[in-house]
């Protein structure tokens, strides 16, 4: 039954399309076999059919076919691009709509930005990841072991990013969690709820700076990175050493 109704909304716009042009096709024979000495209205009332229906098979044509590629990007997951990650308030919205039960997965090269601008307890508009912990949401940050970090990323990993969890820990260890993985770190991700920013990481450029794609975690093109994250996971460990 399901699969019939998904066919009959397929075919319906397909129907719609050829019924138009068929009757279009029509008038314009009828048009060209009227008699040019036939009543001047009734030419100009078919002629203004003709060039109605034209028009609106063209329209709704142009619509199916954007609509097509609308429904093609929703079933791969996509909801829209950013050309950076610059913007605080972004993910702020992503942790704030975060619920009981949701978890948030963070891979990133220090997250040093990602905990300045969202647990901070000095900071009163600033302790979101902190106020979705509270709530039962949990956090894991998944970070690359320090080997694999430059001289400043290391350098804010060990006096930034290291006490910063370590406060944390202390009142949420059981809903935080920072493990590592060993391996170069190549891509960006930030899975909160049912929404996934993926994104690249390139060397000597900061993370903010780089684009990311919002995806929504049922989509099809989703799907590799949710498996590449639980491979991390998985395969990580509590020791960045």
């Amino acid at each position: 039954m399901n699969m019939l109704k998904q066919n009959i909304v397929i075919q319906a716009p397909r129907l719609y399309l050829a019924a138009l042009i068929a009757i279009a096709i029509i008038l314009a024979v009828s048009l060209y076999l009227t008699d040019p000495n036939s009543d001047a209205r009734w030419i100009s009332v078919l002629s203004g059919f003709v060039s109605g229906l034209a028009i609106a098979s063209f329209q709704f044509l142009t619509q199916y076919l954007e609509q097509k590629a609308l429904a093609e990007y929703k079933k791969h997951g996509l909801v829209e691009f950013l050309p950076n990650r610059k913007n605080p308030d972004y993910y702020r919205s992503l942790i704030k709509n975060t619920q009981v039960g949701d978890k948030i997965v963070v891979v990133g090269v220090t997250c040093n930005r990602l905990l300045d601008d969202f647990a901070n307890p000095k900071v009163s508009n600033s302790q979101d990841l902190i106020e979705a912990m509270a709530r039962g949401v949990e956090v894991t940050l998944l970070l690359p072991k320090s080997k694999y970090l430059n001289k400043e990323d290391k350098s804010d990993f060990i006096n930034k990013t290291l006490p910063k969890s370590e406060e944390i820990l202390k009142s949420h260890k059981d809903k935080f969690k920072l493990r590592y993985y060993d391996f170069e770190p190549s891509h960006s991700i930030f899975l909160a709820g049912n929404t996934c920013l993926v994104g690249p990481i390139f060397k000597n450029k900061k993370s903010k700076d780089t684009p990311a794609i919002n995806l929504d975690r049922s989509g099809l093109f989703t799907k590799p990175y949710l498996d590449y994250l639980s491979e991390i996971i998985d395969e990580s460990s509590t020791s960045h050493e």
